[in-house]
């Protein structure tokens, strides 16, 4: 019995031991530079996978479960609409062209594109992206500029096209809400 006992106590500690030397080579590879950190390479079907996985878990822990409290009504949609055309279109594409919007192929990871394939995320998800944007990408945080009314009516926007048979408004890039010399956002 005390053999057995003494494997398995030897047994937990080369676990541990070997569990710790590998995440140890693991921080060394890392902060000795051996990740590859250029932009204009196609990253490894690891990074894309363990990259979004990290992303999705992220946002199940930090963004609150909202209901979007705006209502899809057809001046809601265009003023999403507009508001997509101002700040989202240089980078998601334009909703009117199958196009792809140039700086996508400049982010790394590279935007999605909302005009060929709608969000897959969840309205509460969408918000929280937009309203604190996302480390390590493009995306940034639009907090600042717009208020939580204007990114609801944004998410409202997106969300419509995914819905089967869903149609919003489409808008092209620059266009504003607030009219061509204005700047939107907080006032």
């Amino acid at each position: 019995m005390r053999k057995f006992l003494f494997g398995i106590v030897v047994g937990v500690a080369l676990t541990i031991v070997i569990a710790v030397a590998m995440g140890m080579g693991a921080l060394m590879y890392v902060e000795q530079g051996h990740v590859d950190p250029r932009g204009d390479i196609v990253p490894s079907a690891f990074e894309k996978k363990r990259a979004m996985e990290a992303l999705d878990a992220a946002l199940d822990r930090y963004a609150p479960k909202l209901n979007d409290p705006i209502q899809p009504t057809p001046s809601n949609l265009s003023q999403g609409a507009k508001l997509y055309g101002t700040y989202c279109a240089r980078c998601h594409g334009a909703m009117n062209s199958s196009q792809s919007a140039s700086w996508r192929v400049r982010l790394y990871p590279p935007a999605p594109q909302f005009s060929k394939e709608p969000t897959d995320m969840e309205e509460f998800e969408n918000y929280y992206v937009i309203k604190h944007g996302v480390r390590w990408t493009g995306m940034p945080s639009w907090k600042n500029e717009l208020t939580d009314q204007e990114i609801w009516t944004l998410v409202t926007f997106l969300n419509q096209k995914k819905k089967p048979g869903g149609s919003a408004p489409a808008m092209t890039m620059g266009q504003s809400p607030h009219g061509p010399n204005e700047k939107g956002g907080k006032k």
